[in-house]
């Protein structure tokens, strides 16, 4: 399978080694509009094509998978060129910054007959695989709450030869905290409970209040019927650290930066994982998402899961904003 990365900042200088790990993908081109960026990746992939522009790969031989790495508000008009052009498309989060335009992607890819999939990481991460472990194999009993509390001393940065600081560039990135990390939060709550939730309230705090600049807090409440999760997220907390807790009838399950500790009727349990704060990248992480790309994109009856995760993670975030204009106002979706 031919790939095509588009966007060779921190995320797809990431993906070409993730790439390298697995069976089945050759990466053949990178795109950057960036002059350093496309000479790095001409470094790097002696045997491939560098191009400055999406079209400019889309006019010659094209790639069997493009997977888009720009910042979010480039994602909707290259995920559309490469549907058009007739490629599979791999897209960082988030996918769409709003509902609409999430449905109108995937509406397009369905009616082109190829696949939108979200590189929705934190999806397959060891974190993920434990709590969803814990809340369906019986242990906590039926699902209560979960609470994700995710705090940074700053955002992630990207290469220095292209806009370091785009996450806090409302042009570039189309929101701050809640739209990035956020994004994450969400799907794995989506995961976690098997739907969307009903109602959302949600605050976000902005450097000196000023509302033209991007969110660096986020406080926000998901509420699935009789549960619930709550999300709270942080760029100036002044430390890096990860703390995940799905809480049931019978039991309660914790990660604190990778240290899991468990109790249920039947005792408790304790082990540990890697920290999710401690890398960027989470390179480790992309094997089991690629197999998770290939599985789907092998029975097409699949599809329609990423299309609707994709929907329902942008119509959750885009609430969630408007809440937040409205001083955390509860909302339906």
């Amino acid at each position: 399978m031919r790939v095509a990365i588009v966007g060779f900042g921190v995320a797809g200088t990431a993906r070409l080694s993730g790439y390298r790990s697995v069976d089945g993908a050759e990466v053949v081109a990178v795109v950057d509009p960036c002059g350093e960026r496309r000479d790095r990746a001409a470094r790097l992939l002696p045997d491939g094509r560098v191009f400055a522009t999406l079209g400019e790969l889309l006019a010659a031989d094209g790639a069997d998978v493009v997977d888009i790495c720009s910042p979010p508000v480039f994602h909707g008009p290259l995920a559309r060129a490469a549907l058009a052009a007739g490629s599979h498309v791999i897209c960082e989060k988030p996918v769409a910054v709003r509902g609409d335009e999430a449905l109108g992607l995937t509406r397009e890819a369905a009616e082109r007959g190829r696949l939108l999939f979200p590189s929705h990481n934190y999806g397959t991460s060891p974190v993920m695989r434990t709590l969803r472990e814990a809340a369906v194999d019986g242990r906590l009993g039926r699902l209560e709450s979960a609470a994700f509390r995710v705090l940074r001393d700053r955002h992630a940065r990207g290469v220095s030869e292209y806009a370091p600081d785009w996450r806090r560039s409302r042009e570039l990135a189309g929101g701050g905290i809640l739209l990035d990390h956020g994004t994450h939060c969400v799907y794995m709550a989506l995961r976690l409970f098997g739907c969307a939730p009903r109602k959302l309230s949600c605050t976000v705090e902005r450097p000196g209040g000023d509302p033209d600049s991007v969110d660096e807090a986020a406080r926000l409440r998901l509420e699935f019927g009789e549960a619930y999760c709550d999300i709270e997220l942080s760029w100036t907390s002044g430390e890096r650290s990860s703390h995940y807790r799905v809480s049931g009838t019978s039991g309660l399950l914790r990660i604190d930066d990778g240290l899991v500790t468990g109790r249920s009727a039947d005792g408790s349990w304790q082990h540990t994982l890697v920290s999710p704060s401690k890398d960027q990248t989470h390179l480790e992480w992309f094997p089991p998402m690629y197999a998770d790309f290939r599985r789907v994109l092998a029975d097409p009856a699949l599809w329609h899961e990423p299309a609707r995760e994709i929907v329902d993670t942008a119509r959750v975030v885009e609430t969630a904003y408007a809440s937040a204009a409205e001083a955390g106002r509860v909302m339906s979706l």
